[in-house]
């Protein structure tokens, strides 16, 4: 390559951090509103202002723009491991009610989703080893190294622990909001905690 060559201008506009965001945004949105099939790559375009090309300079597929937006959407805060089981434990659920419970967005696509990957088994597999199974990961390490220091039964799958404490939550999240005495959600981070490492049967 010349020096000229080197130094000749790329033709064409830069990559847009902006569009980028409000492809991500659009998508997310439309999933939610429209599902993964009715959706398509023309109306995330026009709903994020850009030209399908754009959006194609970026991703091969639709499938690969709406895991792309899902990874970075439902990507949890990284627990910050202190030493502390109760306290981390109580942190990371109070940073997810903050992040999470106050978005219509993020409850809206919980619901759309569980619908999509029933029907569309294919895409709830590619979405765990994607999005679901990294922070998993993480988070079974965090488990596994409260196990070393005696503070959690080192016989228990870390899966299983991490499974009582966001089952929890989640539950909360989807149902509770039909329950006639619905509890509030200042103090539900402690509650949930100290129930699972105190367990709930009645003390003598």
């Amino acid at each position: 390559m010349t020096t000229n060559e080197q130094e000749k201008p790329r033709v064409g506009r830069p990559r847009s951090a902006q569009a980028h965001q409000a492809i991500l945004n659009a998508t997310l949105t439309l999933v939610a509103e429209e599902g993964i099939q009715g959706m398509s790559i023309e109306a995330i375009a026009a709903r994020a202002g850009v030209g399908k090309t754009t959006i194609y300079r970026r991703w091969a597929s639709k499938e690969a723009l709406i895991l792309a937006a899902l990874r970075e959407f439902f990507t949890e805060p990284h627990i910050i491991d202190t030493g502390n089981l109760r306290a981390d434990l109580v942190t990371a659920l109070k940073e997810t009610i903050r992040l999470r419970l106050s978005d219509a967005l993020f409850e809206a696509l919980l619901y759309r989703l569980f619908g999509e990957c029933k029907a569309r088994p294919e895409f709830l597999q590619v979405l765990y080893e994607q999005v679901i199974a990294p922070d998993l990961q993480q988070m079974s390490q965090f488990i596994a190294r409260a196990q070393a220091r005696g503070e959690l039964d080192p016989h228990l799958d870390p899966l299983f622990i991490l499974s009582l404490v966001g089952g929890s939550l989640m539950y909360h999240v989807l149902f509770a909001q039909f329950l006639p005495d619905r509890q509030p959600l200042n103090d539900l981070p402690e509650r949930i905690v100290d129930a699972i490492l105190h367990g709930i049967k009645a003390t003598t």
